[in-house]
């Protein structure tokens, strides 16, 4: 003899189904905030790319360290989800950290508009002197050094590349530790008006050398007139180091 008891199995399949009602019902309470998260990601997004961009346009190489603090009003945690969210900040040509000010505007079919303010900390890896440096010495490779330092809006003068400052003089004594800027350097004069220079003649692979007097001051690179002794002919010249121009003669 055999029985057949139907209502506990339907109990059962009942109990199966409930944990997976109440996981939809949970997630539909959290959906709002969902949303709002994804607002605020899309701002912080936002806000991490423009520091990027603006560390490579002055040079920076690498991952930027930066720390962003948002603050949204409580109005727009009730805004809708946005698919294009439009992020923008009047002051646009300014470096994008320390505290600013955020316009977000959504141009989904229902449209909205808020705002969002934001402190963001950057570090990026500086150019310091590596030891003491007195007044006129010229900078060298191991004067220099590199330290992760906070930027300021008020200090974007420095400098990221060591590199780039090799060469040029030092205007006041700099301490051991200190970041170097621009204003306190000056690109030496490796040739100076009035002097003897020896120009160099380049014409395919032949060169040849004469002397001659600088009628400008020169630095590393740049053109200046200078005149041959010997001919009294004046022509443009690269300052390529110190006394020494060249020019390349282009026969045709």
């Amino acid at each position: 003899m055999s029985y057949h008891i139907g209502l506990p199995q339907q109990i059962s399949k009942t109990e199966a189904l409930l944990p997976l009602w109440k996981w939809l019902f949970f997630l539909l309470l959290a959906l709002p905030w969902q949303l709002h998260a994804s607002t605020e990601q899309q701002i912080r997004s936002h806000i991490s790319a423009e520091v990027q961009r603006f560390a490579r346009q002055l040079g920076a190489t690498g991952q930027v360290q930066q720390q962003i603090e948002l603050s949204l009003p409580p109005a727009l945690q009730k805004k809708p989800a946005c698919n294009k969210l439009m992020i923008s900040r009047s002051n646009a040509q300014q470096a994008p950290w320390g505290r600013t000010s955020y316009s977000v505007e959504c141009r989904d079919q229902k449209s909205w508009q808020s705002r969002a303010t934001a402190k963001v900390r950057v570090w990026l890896p500086v150019v310091v002197a590596s030891r003491q440096i007195q007044r006129d010495e010229v900078l060298s490779a191991d004067m220099l050094s590199t330290r992760l330092t906070e930027l300021e809006q008020s200090k974007l003068g420095v400098e990221l590349n060591p590199e780039a400052l090799l060469g040029l003089q030092v205007k006041r004594r700099i301490a051991a530790g200190q970041v170097l800027s621009r204003q306190h350097l000056t690109a030496q004069l490796l040739v100076e008006k009035g002097n003897h220079v020896l120009i160099t003649v380049q014409s395919g692979g032949f060169a040849a050398s004469t002397k001659g007097v600088a009628l400008e001051d020169g630095q590393l690179g740049q053109r200046i007139k200078v005149q041959n002794l010997s001919s009294g002919v004046v022509i443009e010249a690269e300052v390529v180091a110190e006394a020494r121009v060249q020019t390349i003669f282009k026969s045709h």
